[in-house]
């Protein structure tokens, strides 16, 4: 019973590992989320330069001039985590359906919050 308690546990540390991208990035897969009606933004990325975020002269971050996709707010099944994803096209979304989303992006705990910016996928659930 010991053995197979620590197969486990080495077969979830790897799967965790397998997650995590060089940027520090987080692979989630098959979030169950719910379209709850927030409005869906365009959104424009941050101008990096060297990999640091660009600043103006009042200390906010630069913006870029060129969108690279929509904003999608969604609440998570289950945990009603807030969920934000970019993708690059628009859809349209019916309100209170269920969609599953995959992608790459961070988990913010203190903000009970997903955001997914990178090889998102979108289906319905």
């Amino acid at each position: 019973m010991a053995e197979n308690r620590q197969d486990q546990i080495a077969k979830l540390q790897a799967l965790e590992n397998e997650d995590k991208q060089d940027t520090g990035k987080m692979a989630f897969r098959d979030l169950i989320v719910c379209h709850v009606g927030v409005p869906v933004k365009e959104h424009f990325p941050k101008v990096k330069k060297d990999g640091v975020t660009q600043k103006n002269d009042d200390g906010s971050d630069v913006r870029s001039k060129e969108s690279d996709g929509f904003m999608y707010t969604f609440s998570q099944f289950g945990t009603a985590t807030k969920v934000m994803v970019i993708i690059p096209k628009k859809y349209t979304l019916e309100l209170l359906t269920a969609y599953k989303v995959s992608g790459l992006g961070y988990q913010m705990r203190q903000a009970n919050m997903i955001y997914l910016d990178e090889n998102v996928h979108l289906n319905s659930f």
